[in-house]
């Protein structure tokens, strides 16, 4: 093996032995993934694009940070001198180091969205005194949060525009820095409930802030003061558990204070859809875990784990191979490889077992060559494949019945 730096290749020593060792490192990869969080901070002023400036330049922390109590971004730094909103979609090896994993920037809507390792190198962006920085300490003091937090910087009036440019990136949760139930959080609950494959968690210490949000599948509510980012802990918490392994009830989320609640109160949070943090039995939970329709979060979690990855392994059938020919052996190819999905999804707990077979509850249909309309054959598209499956239910509560063997005769 030779190693390059510039134009000199440089061979390794041959050793002289009769053996020779080859190492190869591994390292773990990324995880893309369903338990990733977004947090979503307002800010006054645009990103654009550095013009003419070395990468090592454009945002390298320092007087770059965002200082102000909200993490707003108004442009003032530690000295109190305007700052520059300009950023390198190339990171330097300084970003690198400090653990700055991405930074792009959106030119048309102004947007900025970038990717942090840890909570130091979110600390080259937004000092400890800013909602950013206080979301993603909360974040990462979970004992199993993913290996990074994302943020996107947004301007008034650019949310839609902003999310829609960055929905595909490496989340799946989001929070918001500004814990006030407005304009955008309404907005961003529907954006949420259209696309149907991300979740938005919405923390508020007043439970009636979430009944505009009453059946809304893919918005999770949390009645907690604001004074502590439960919902970022709720997140790095739990949902980078494997997919229908867990439910997302009976949880402890560290640094966060379980709240004192009368019975009254705490049915009250639940016959509102909504979660609360409380000691039951001496030990701190997260309470009944559904969104703010009802639906609980690990079927609807499971649902997203399902049509994601069976959209990825179909689109690798497609690209790993030379050709899928247009007849029942490319079918079969096609119903074998949406099998293959299902059967991990059974393993992992999102499917429900058949008590008679033992085997996962769900059924790939493909209809044949010959059902396929002239119109999809000369467009070489097959629509042919469906599947069902039986989402797989967890225990919550319990009621056990017992009686007592008693000695005493009564008249």
């Amino acid at each position: 093996m030779a190693n390059k730096i510039g134009s000199n290749v440089v061979p390794a020593f041959e050793r002289p032995t009769d053996v020779n060792i080859i190492m190869t490192i591994v390292h773990p990869q990324p995880l893309v993934g369903l338990g990733n969080l977004l947090v979503l901070n307002k800010v006054t002023e645009p990103a654009t694009l550095a013009k003419n400036a070395p990468a090592a330049q454009a945002d390298t922390g320092g007087d770059k940070k965002q200082d102000n109590a909200q993490g707003t971004g108004t442009g003032v730094g530690k000295d109190s001198t305007p700052t520059s909103r300009a950023f390198s979609n190339t990171l330097s090896n300084d970003d690198l180091m400090a653990g700055i994993l991405m930074r792009k920037v959106d030119t048309a809507t102004g947007a900025l969205y970038r990717e942090y390792n840890n909570i130091d190198a979110v600390a080259v962006d937004y000092s400890e005194n800013t909602s950013v920085w206080k979301k993603a300490s909360s974040y990462f003091a979970q004992p199993i949060h993913s290996d990074r937090i994302a943020v996107l910087d947004y301007v008034e009036g650019k949310l839609l525009d902003s999310l829609k440019d960055f929905w595909f990136n490496n989340w799946t949760f989001a929070i918001f820095t500004d814990n006030t139930i407005n304009d955008d959080v309404v907005l961003a609950s529907n954006i949420f409930e259209s696309n149907q494959d991300h979740f938005l968690v919405l923390q508020s210490d007043d439970l009636s802030e979430f009944t505009q949000f009453h059946g809304q599948n893919y918005t999770i509510g949390l009645k907690h003061t604001t004074d502590e980012a439960m919902d970022a802990a709720f997140v790095g918490a739990i949902a980078t558990k494997q997919v229908g392994s867990v439910t997302w009830k009976f949880k402890e989320l560290k640094g966060i204070t379980p709240d004192v609640m009368t019975t009254q109160e705490r049915s009250g949070i639940e016959n509102s859809h909504v979660i609360g943090y409380l000691n039951v039995g001496g030990r701190p939970e997260t309470s009944e875990g559904f969104s703010l329709s009802g639906e609980y979060i690990d079927l609807l979690h499971g649902e997203i784990w399902v049509k994601t990855n069976m959209g990825n392994e179909l689109q690798r059938l497609l690209q790993d191979n030379d050709k899928i020919p247009y007849d029942n052996r490319g079918i079969s190819m096609v119903s074998a490889k949406a099998n293959y999905v299902l059967d991990i999804a059974w393993r992992q707990g999102i499917i429900a077992t058949d008590d008679a077979t033992g085997k996962g509850t769900y059924e790939v249909v493909s209809t044949p060559y010959s059902q396929q309309s002239l119109e999809d054959k000369s467009k070489r598209h097959y629509g042919g494949l469906s599947f069902t499956y039986k989402a797989s239910n967890a225990i919550h509560t319990l009621t056990v019945k017992g009686t007592v063997q008693s000695d005493t005769i009564l008249s």
